[in-house]
């Protein structure tokens, strides 16, 4: 992978606000059948995605547009949605099971334990929502 790489999806302006926003449809088509990282990405799984995208002042509803992510915040953003659910999963079964409590109560723990790191995310996706940057080219 080399620094600066894009993912990018072809999109359509919906509306902007007065804040230098826009709310861009995504339309996953052919584009995404080429695309490396298509097995981990959620926009290749459905059809129409809306993203708010920033400083995308001068657009103008129905215009055509397309919408660039590095890959590296869309690893980023597979490491809170998978990776870090998954290790959440995997060290409270194995220290609940070293603590001697019995499978069903392992599973109990573990699932909890992935019920509260979703919740945790779902509670920061302000937070995190900052950390990743979509970029406009018309």
């Amino acid at each position: 992978m080399q620094k600066g790489e894009t993912i990018s999806h072809e999109g359509v302006v919906m509306r902007t606000t007065g804040d230098g926003t826009a709310e861009v449809e995504i339309i996953a088509g052919s584009a995404c059948s080429g695309c490396h990282a298509k097995s981990v990405c959620s926009v290749g799984d459905t059809q129409v995605k809306i993203i708010n995208v920033n400083n995308a002042s001068d657009l103008k509803p129905g215009e055509r547009v397309t919408v660039m992510m590095e890959l590296s915040q869309g690893f980023r953003a597979v490491a809170i949605g998978y990776l870090l659910p998954l290790a959440v999963l995997v060290t409270a079964f194995i220290v609940s099971s070293v603590a001697g409590a019995g499978e069903l109560l392992c599973a109990l723990i573990s699932f909890t334990a992935v019920a509260i790191c979703y919740l945790v995310i779902w509670l920061s996706r302000k937070r995190i929502e900052k950390k990743f940057e979509f970029k406009i080219k018309v």
